[in-house]
C-alpha cells in the first residue's frame, strides 16, 4: 500500500530551503565559535586584564595631560587679565595726561610761582634729574620733548605714586592732583581714613576696595575734591592768591569732565 504524503505548499518549501541553506549553517557557526571561545577563555582572560591595564594607563596619562591643559588655561586667563589691566591703565593714563597737559600749558616762568621755570608742567630741576638718570647731557627744560615729558609723567606721577592702580575716575583725579601738588595718593589715603604716607600699599587698596564694593566711589571722589579745594584756599593767600582762581577752575573743570557731583 502506497502512502501519499501531503504536498508542501510553495511557501513552506521556500521556508525549509531557507532554514537549510542559511539558518542552520549560521547556527552551526555560532556553536563552533562558542566552543572556541570556551577553549580559549583562560587566554582571553589574560588578554582582557592586559587590555584593562592599558586602558587604565591611558586614562591616567590623559588625566595628567588634562591637568596640564587646565593649568595652561588658568595661566592664559591670568595673563589675559593682566594684559587687560595694563591696557586699561594705559588708556586711563593717556586720558589723564591729555587733561594735565591742557592744564599745565607750555613754558612758564612766573616769578610768583614757586615751581620756577617749567615747560609742559615739568620743572627745570625735575628735567635735569631725568636727563642725568638717563645718561643724557643737561639742557634747559625749555627744550624738553613731549616724549620726555610723557615718560616723566608716566613713571614719577602715574606709576610710582600708585594712582594708576585705581579705577579710571579715581586714577585720573589722583594723577592730576599728584602732578599739581604731589598729594594725589596721600589725599586718597586721607579720604579712606588710612595711614597718610603717600605710599600705595595693601592697607590703602583694601580700604579702597571696601568703598568700591559698597558703591561709594561718588562719595569718595566728592570728598577728595573737597579736600583739594580746601588745600587750594589754604595755599592761595599772600603772593599765591593770584593763582587761586586758576587752581579752583582746574579742579572744577576736572570734576565736570569726570561727572563728579
Amino acid at each position: 500500500m502506497k502512502i501519499h504524503l501531503p504536498r508542501l505548499s510553495t511557501r513552506r518549501r521556500l521556508f525549509l530551503s531557507l532554514l537549510t541553506c542559511v539558518l542552520i549553517p549560521e547556527i552551526l557557526c555560532l556553536f563552533a565559535l562558542s566552543l572556541l571561545a570556551f577553549k580559549s577563555s583562560n587566554s582571553d582572560s589574560e588578554s582582557l586584564n592586559n587590555i584593562q591595564q592599558q586602558i587604565q594607563s591611558q586614562i591616567q596619562s590623559e588625566s595628567k595631560q588634562m591637568q596640564g591643559i587646565s593649568t595652561e588655561i588658568k595661566k592664559l586667563k591670568k595673563d589675559y587679565r593682566d594684559l587687560n589691566k595694563k591696557l586699561s591703565q594705559e588708556i586711563n593714563f593717556k586720558e589723564g595726561l591729555k587733561f594735565v597737559l591742557a592744564s599745565e600749558g607750555g613754558i612758564s616762568n612766573d616769578p610768583g610761582d614757586k615751581g620756577g621755570l617749567t615747560n609742559l608742567g615739568i620743572t627745570h630741576s625735575e628735567y635735569a634729574q631725568y636727563r642725568a638718570s638717563h645718561g643724557l647731557a643737561p639742557r634747559s627744560v625749555t627744550q624738553i620733548s613731549l616724549l620726555e615729558a610723557t615718560d616723566i609723567y608716566k613713571h614719577t606721577y602715574w606709576l610710582d605714586s600708585g594712582c594708576g592702580d585705581t579705577p579710571r575716575r579715581i586714577a585720573i583725579s589722583c594723577f592730576d592732583w599728584q602732578v599739581n601738588s604731589n598729594r594725589g595718593m596721600s589725599t586718597l589715603q586721607q579720604v579712606l581714613g588710612v595711614d597718610v604716607d603717600g605710599i600705595a600699599e595693601h592697607q590703602t587698596f583694601n580700604e579702597l576696595n571696601y568703598w568700591l564694593s559698597h558703591n561709594k566711589e561718588d562719595k569718595l571722589l566728592h570728598n577728595y575734591f573737597e579736600i583739594r579745594e580746601a588745600d587750594y584756599r589754604r595755599w592761595g593767600v599772600g603772593t599765591q592768591s593770584v593763582f587761586l582762581h586758576g587752581w579752583i577752575r582746574r579742579a572744577e573743570s576736572l570734576k565736570n569732565y569726570l561727572k563728579i557731583q
